[in-house]
């Protein structure tokens, strides 16, 4: 579209009658003013968002047309990965079933399973699944599996309307293959970034516009080691006066710096697509008219621009979504915590799936407490008081993993030994901990000594997934209580849990007040999608050791 200077005409604001003008000082009139003062502030910030810079007209085209070649190539082992996941789940699904039940069924069986998993494609990319940059794990899984479920209900119906008189085998089928494809489809959806983050054509290169060289730094070095996302980090941006003082800080770490000035040139040598602002915004009405600042303008040639929340004094959490007020837009903040039903639902499933585990793990259970009796003196189990839902204290179960009065022992350790000392008071563990015996040391990595939490499940005392149990200690979690008020207010607000969001993502690796992060952000973003992500995902973390000592 043809840019076209404003008629003289329009140059300057219109004169404003008195009756609107009243509380205006001088001469000073701003556009607008007409207008009620919710439309008026957003259409100060509708001006500011839309700015164009002449500079930055030819290079929003050309980076238009690298981000949808980038979503393209990004997308394609996805949709490899999720159509073989499919077609091949159904497929053996089917023909086993045919077999069972001695039916014969096998020319629909092929025809409607290739429809199916190519009909999961449009599902799929409707669902926001291709290429799935920016979006978080635990929505991607819960739009996979909505968009799977689709694609196998088109399959029974296409094969119902062919053949009635077997709806239970093409009912019985999609299930199956629903219940094979809740871990199944995630998993080679992870295999395949695996393999393709290795590749330099996969992914979209992302520019860092900090407001410091420290915030800049740390986001480049977290989007590197999650590549596998889809963003790749290239530089990050400083404004002039820091950037002098940032260069050589950064550049000896390997990060490339540049003044924010340069950010059209980096984006195109670059071909970098996203920008992430990690810069307060500016709150000020008159910014939106500052005509010196040209950053904003320049920053609308990315075709991808993500504000983050922790740096704009928003908060934004994974569930939430825009809302339409009048003429404005705002933010659906989205909240189960006190949701009767979803909670009665969560409570459900808690005891059923404890039921199960304790069930079908009876002889695996009888084996480690074998182990356990005949590796060291002392009791099969370990009690341990906890804090729990609505600050009320319960005794939580383990299998023993450690030396009988383990307690002392650590207080002599902490005592003659302050590498180790200091190594408790970051992460509350210790990665070589004396304490614990040879078979506990298996029980520790496998997770298997937290079976017996089972029964505190069943109990009601805790649930499958939530916020470990904290210990009122000095040598464990009484900071917890007494430095974060306000986040021990939040914990006892909801029960704790056998597995959780710190144990998938940095378990024995990160800081202790890491822990306490990730249990506002599960309390924050709450959901049984999210709940069913974790449990997948422990399993994950269990089997490839991710995160542990």
């Amino acid at each position: 579209m043809q840019m076209v200077n404003p008629s003289p005409a329009f140059a300057d604001p219109p004169k404003v009658p008195a009756l609107f003008a009243s509380g205006v000082s001088g001469d000073s009139v701003r556009p607008y003013i007409r207008l009620d003062r919710v439309d008026r502030t957003h259409a100060q910030s509708l001006v500011s968002s839309v700015r164009v810079s002449p500079a930055a007209a030819s290079a929003s085209r050309i980076l238009a047309g690298r981000s949808l070649v980038q979503c393209f190539v990004t997308s394609l082992p996805l949709i490899l990965a999720d159509f073989v996941t499919l077609w091949v789940l159904l497929y053996l699904t089917t023909s086993v079933i045919e077999r069972v039940f001695a039916l014969s069924t096998s020319l629909v069986t092929r025809e409607t399973a290739l429809v199916a998993s190519f009909l999961l494609f449009p599902i799929a990319q409707l669902a926001g699944l291709y290429p799935a940059i920016g979006t978080s794990a635990a929505v991607e899984f819960r739009q996979l599996v909505r968009a799977a479920t689709t694609a196998l209900c088109i399959f029974a119906g296409i094969g119902i309307i062919h053949k009635p008189a077997h709806w239970p085998y093409f009912v019985g089928s999609m299930l199956v293959t629903m219940v094979l494809v809740v871990p199944l489809l995630p998993a080679s959806r992870f295999i395949a970034r695996a393999v393709s983050r290795r590749c330099r054509w996969w992914g979209a290169p992302v520019l860092i516009y900090a407001d410091s060289a420290v915030v800049g730094g740390q986001m480049f070095q977290r989007l590197n080691s999650t590549q596998d996302r889809g963003l790749r980090p290239v530089a990050v941006l400083l404004d002039t006066d820091k950037y002098w003082e940032a260069e050589g800080e950064l550049e000896s770490k390997g990060i490339p710096c540049l003044p924010v000035e340069d950010i059209l040139g980096c984006a195109l040598n670059a071909k970098a697509t996203w920008v992430l602002v990690a810069k307060p915004k500016v709150a000020a009405a008159d910014e939106a008219w500052n005509d010196d600042n040209e950053v904003d303008s320049v920053l609308h040639a990315i075709p991808n621009r993500v504000l983050l929340s922790s740096m704009g004094g928003f908060d934004c959490g994974m569930w939430d979504q825009t809302h339409t007020i009048g003429s404005s837009c705002g933010l659906l903040l989205a909240n189960s915590r006190h949701c009767y039903s979803t909670l009665f639902v969560k409570r459900f499933i808690d005891f059923t799936v404890a039921s199960l585990i304790c069930l079908f793990a009876s002889p695996l259970l009888v084996g480690i407490a074998l182990a356990i009796r005949l590796s060291s003196p002392g009791p099969i189990f370990f009690g341990q008081k906890r804090i729990g839902l609505g600050g009320i204290g319960f005794t939580a179960w383990k299998f023993r993993t450690m030396v009988p009065d383990a307690e002392k022992v650590l207080q002599a350790c902490l005592a003659n030994n302050a590498e180790y000392r200091r190594e408790w008071e970051q992460t509350h563990k210790l990665k070589n901990d004396p304490r614990v015996t040879w078979i506990g040391k298996f029980l520790r990595t496998t997770s298997f000594d937290e079976l017996p939490q089972l029964w505190n499940i069943l109990c009601g005392e805790m649930s499958l997934v939530g916020p470990r149990p904290i210990v009122n200690s000095p040598n464990y979690d009484e900071s917890y209580i007494r430095d974060y008020h306000r986040e021990f207010a939040a914990y006892v607000s909801v029960r704790p849990g056998l597995t959780g969001m710190w144990q998938v993502t940095c378990r024995n690796s990160g800081v202790y007040e890491m822990r306490i992060y990730w249990d506002m952000y599960y309390i924050r973003n709450w959901s049984l999608w999210l709940d069913l992500y974790i449990i997948l995902r422990t399993v994950r973390t269990v089997l490839l050791r991710e995160g542990s000592a």
